[in-house]
């Protein structure tokens, strides 16, 4: 629920900007270092995409979501990671500065550097070739602008699924806390959609995080589907904290060219937030 604050094999570059680490990898255009201003982006084309056969192209994705409450929960990644064996995981306040490479089979895809509280995402190095990553500013809220140090909302990745041979785009994402309006936050899911759509046109997505949108949630779903995406939601509320009365589907997950198998919520660690499971097969 908390802003993030002031907040198989791995990619050619490093996860992280080669530069300093205050840089970010991308910017809110969709671009990346080397590539020229106003280019297109370099997505493969959708046609163009081979698919193994038909059993493989039904593979499900596995995708964990985990708001990490102030990075107090990063200790657990190694064990959820090695209980649940997901292909994806998104985390959001995160200390980024200290989070490692890799994670069990997983590989650190993208992270933000110039937040206090990151933004992060993992993917399993058997299954998915990272082509390109970049993390994104979205639109500025109130909440940014009063406390700063939430730059980049949005870290993202472009892969080849490897049991598939499809292009999928992935995206962690963390929305502005309550100090800001549900419009706010549309705002800034529509942002980071529209980024997405920019890293891999015409590819299907997965945007996983905490969208601290549990009030009026039906709202932000109507929206959703006007703009072609789906939401995917558990039964019950992943957000708990001992003297706190809030509860809400804090966390969820945006799709677009997925069917939402399965949203649950896993047992709750050392996090107010409750970290979520969701399994999404390929649309016909």
């Amino acid at each position: 629920m908390r802003s993030s604050g002031y907040v198989g094999t791995p990619p050619r570059r490093t996860p992280r900007d080669s530069g300093a680490r205050g840089d970010p990898i991308g910017s809110a255009t969709g671009l990346t270092p080397g590539r020229e201003p106003g280019g297109e982006p370099s997505a493969p084309d959708p046609a163009s995409v081979g698919v193994i056969d038909t059993e493989q192209q039904a593979a499900p994705l596995a995708v964990i979501t985990y708001n990490l409450w102030e990075g107090r929960a990063q200790g657990e990644l190694t064990d959820l990671v090695g209980r649940r064996d997901p292909d994806v995981v998104c985390v959001q306040e995160a200390r980024a500065a200290s989070l490692p490479e890799r994670v069990g089979g997983l590989h650190l895809a993208v992270a933000t550097s110039r937040n206090r509280l990151g933004v992060a995402l993992y993917v399993k190095a058997e299954r998915l070739e990272i082509e390109e990553a970049l993390t994104v500013q979205l639109a500025t809220s109130r909440h940014d602008r009063w406390v700063g140090g939430t730059d980049h909302r949005l870290a993202a990745t472009r892969v080849r699924d490897l049991a598939t041979g499809r292009g999928v785009v992935l995206g962690s994402f963390h929305a502005t806390p309550f100090t800001d309006s549900n419009a706010a936050r549309r705002r800034q899911v529509d942002d980071a959609h529209d980024a997405l759509r920019r890293l891999g046109p015409g590819l299907p997505s997965i945007m996983a995080g905490d969208y601290n949108h549990p009030i009026l949630l039906f709202m932000l779903n109507q929206h959703l589907q006007r703009r072609g995406f789906a939401m995917a939601r558990t039964a019950s509320s992943t957000y708990r904290r001992d003297g706190n009365l809030m509860r809400g589907k804090f966390d969820v997950a945006t799709v677009h060219g997925f069917e939402v198998e399965e949203a649950v919520t896993l047992p709750q660690g050392v996090s107010d937030h409750l970290p979520v499971l969701f399994r999404m097969s390929y649309a016909a």
